[in-house]
């Protein structure tokens, strides 16, 4: 007797697929999936916490649940929780390290509410499906030796090379070339984003040949005098690459969300502290993430499909010309809290 699966099974395995078919490239499906996920009663909030490390997920769910009449606005993916930044100045806590932004995160969004801008991470383009995220003003805001930039890097089934080495060295040069044409970006850092919507990542493609390619990137970027680095959400991390991995140079390990990202204030809304809570979050925990033995640099705690319309990072270090590897930490992983204010 074929056993009914309840609405919950339903949505989980629809957001699932959803996702699934979105990295696959085939955004009707994708639709389709959040459709009957929808239609089985599932919130905004599922579908961000399934979806929360893929920025481009979440601005295409974001979407699709405005066109099915969910009430939601095409910017934010969830209703944006009561918030924000104090003025460093003003806050009890003393805080170190910087505060920055990245991708289309213009300048009036950086600093709204007193956010502190103090780097920026440009989107260079992309071997595919680049949407071309550099906004010249957040640039200028912050100033070119704190601007660097990140390349979208596609995985080995989208390989046009002899190798998936070589793959990733051609990837590196292209990256390279953005870099040189683009007024205003001055950081040395050049980093991969390795994420399913850039294509070639996932199915089909084997732990080795994917570790090859971010090889190639990271040898070719190292090699024409730039730091490279990698963002990357843990669930890919662990999926696509071997657990033995060792890279062919050191990088700066950004790391892309995560089960704290989006559970502090957000940053565009008064009357509450984003900062601290951030730092905080970092020190009892994210500074603890590693990939291929590389500690976290950089934490993106705050994406756009969760509201604000913009990126929004930490890191312990300035950005001043260049972020610099790290070893991973030593300090023992606390749990933080993660309440939120309620909305007045």
């Amino acid at each position: 007797m074929m056993r009914h699966h309840t609405p919950e099974e339903v949505r989980v395995r629809a957001i699932q697929a959803a996702i699934k078919k979105y990295d696959e490239g085939c955004s009707d499906c994708s639709k389709a999936y959040l459709q009957l996920a929808k239609a089985n009663g599932a919130t905004e909030n599922e579908v961000r916490r399934a979806g929360f490390s893929r920025r481009g997920f979440m601005r295409f769910a974001a979407l699709v649940l405005a066109a099915a009449g969910t009430g939601v606005a095409a910017g934010p993916l969830l209703d944006i929780k009561t918030a924000n930044a104090a003025v460093r100045q003003s806050l009890t806590v003393s805080i170190s390290g910087a505060f920055g932004v990245d991708s289309c995160t213009p300048p009036d969004v950086a600093t709204t509410q007193n956010m502190p801008l103090e780097f920026y991470i440009a989107e260079l383009g992309g071997t595919n499906n680049s949407v071309g995220c550099f906004i010249p003003d957040t640039s200028v805001a912050c100033g070119a030796d704190y601007t660097h930039g990140y390349w979208g890097l596609s995985g080995p089934k989208s390989s046009t090379a002899a190798s998936p080495f070589a793959y990733g060295q051609q990837q590196a040069q292209a990256a390279v070339t953005a870099w040189k044409n683009t007024p205003g970006i001055g950081g040395l850092t050049i980093f991969a984003d390795v994420e399913g919507g850039f294509s070639g990542w996932g199915a089909g493609a084997s732990p080795k040949d994917s570790a090859a390619v971010l090889d190639g990137f990271l040898a070719g970027i190292a090699g024409a005098q730039f730091v490279p680095g990698v963002y990357i959400a843990a669930s890919d991390r662990d999926a696509w690459f071997p657990s033995t991995y060792i890279p062919a140079v050191p990088f700066v390990y950004w790391v892309a969300g995560g089960p704290y990202a989006g559970t502090m204030c957000a940053p565009c809304m008064p009357d509450c502290d984003t900062l601290t809570p951030v730092y905080q979050m970092w020190n009892d925990a994210v500074q603890q993430e590693t990939f291929a033995g590389q500690g976290a640099v950089i934490w993106q705690y705050w994406l756009s499909g969760f509201g604000c319309a913009g990126d929004y990072n930490y890191s312990p270090q300035s950005g001043y010309q260049k972020f610099v590897p790290a070893p991973p930490s030593a300090i023992p992983t606390s749990i933080p809290p993660t309440t939120t204010p309620s909305a007045p």
